[in-house]
């Protein structure tokens, strides 16, 4: 396995690594709406904190190697499921024509107070 310490995301708040890769497949680990510098939340609203999140889980992709067509699947947690279409507008201008598996789920509590946090699983073929 190989571990992936991406410097242009939020620092990990714990004892994992931002991705780790066994074989083909690359485990990213969730990213919230984090600055990268700062460790503070951006952003008050769903668009706004989606669209940093999926900063930082590109800089985890480009720090790995990656590329967003690489992504086979996400998981997506949103503390309230009435914010979905903003959060699904900003995913869909960051996919592009991509379409991965995905799984969206409402949760009650996410880390720091975040309205969302989201990881992926990456697959080079």
């Amino acid at each position: 396995m190989e571990f992936v310490h991406a410097s242009k995301a939020c620092a990990s708040v714990g004892p994992y690594s931002h991705a780790v890769k066994a074989g083909n497949t690359y485990y990213l680990s969730g990213q919230v709406p984090f600055h990268p510098v700062g460790g503070t939340i951006v952003g008050s609203n769903m668009a706004e904190q989606a669209a940093q999140t999926l900063a930082n889980l590109n800089a985890v992709l480009e720090e790995a190697g990656l590329k967003i067509t690489d992504i086979a699947k996400t998981t997506v947690f949103i503390e309230n499921w009435d914010d979905f279409e903003a959060f699904n507008e900003v995913y869909a201008n960051f996919m592009g024509d991509h379409r991965p598996a995905r799984v969206c789920v409402e949760v009650s509590n996410i880390a720091g107070g975040c309205l969302i946090e989201m990881d992926a699983i990456c697959v080079v073929e």
